[in-house]
């Protein structure tokens, strides 16, 4: 179990979350880091949407992620990580009054972080999102669509309240906080998958407590 599961407990317990928060950055942009902010803001948090990894490419990808992500949907309070920036549109359509975070960084440093992290490996949605796997090779493809998106969303959203552009390479409390009308905590803003950080906390006890905390 994550500290940031633990700080969060007392939260997560005695206040009720009426909206929901999406993430909506692409991966690389710390999506993982603002997760852990809001498990300690006492958000339960949904990462990646592994139940829709046997999409068709020749089908309706999008329709389809929606359909798998509906349960979950009703079982957590904020979502981040592939694919929910994907199907931002929608999930504006049938939550219009959640909370929607487009995180960013820069783009010489997010390619440089997708480089390191996926290199020319096969990860699931990838062939979705940029048509190839190999983040190397194919650089600019990676960055036009990072760049397209931002875009697109920050265009989806211009003049809504409950959108927030967030730069996570200069995160803090006081920016999160204002906006979803929450408290700040008394500890510092965290920083997820520092060096090592991710072997601590995968475990297949964290695992288990997980399923079962949110087992219906």
């Amino acid at each position: 179990m994550s500290s940031a599961f633990l700080l969060g407990l007392f939260r997560r317990i005695f206040l009720k979350r009426k909206r929901k928060v999406f993430i909506i950055g692409f991966h690389k942009t710390g999506t993982s880091t603002l997760g852990k902010a809001l498990q300690i803001l006492g958000y339960t948090v949904c990462g990646s949407l592994k139940e829709a990894y046997d999409y068709d490419l020749n089908k309706d990808v999008k329709s389809y992620i929606l359909e798998k992500a509906k349960p979950l949907l009703n079982t957590y309070d904020s979502f981040q990580d592939t694919p929910w920036f994907l199907i931002y549109k929608e999930l504006y359509q049938l939550y219009p009054d959640a909370y929607f975070i487009l995180t960013k960084r820069s783009e010489k440093r997010w390619i440089k972080s997708v480089q390191k992290h996926f290199g020319d490996q096969k990860f699931k949605y990838h062939d979705y999102i940029y048509g190839t796997n190999n983040s190397i090779k194919d650089e600019s493809i990676y960055l036009k669509r990072y760049q397209n998106h931002n875009l697109e969303v920050e265009l989806f959203f211009e003049g809504k309240s409950n959108f927030l552009i967030f730069d996570i390479e200069n995160s803090n409390w006081e920016t999160l906080v204002s906006f979803l009308g929450a408290r700040k905590p008394l500890v510092a803003f965290p920083h997820a998958n520092k060096a090592g950080n991710n072997l601590l906390l995968k475990t297949k006890v964290k695992s288990l407590i997980k399923q079962l905390y949110y087992k219906k």
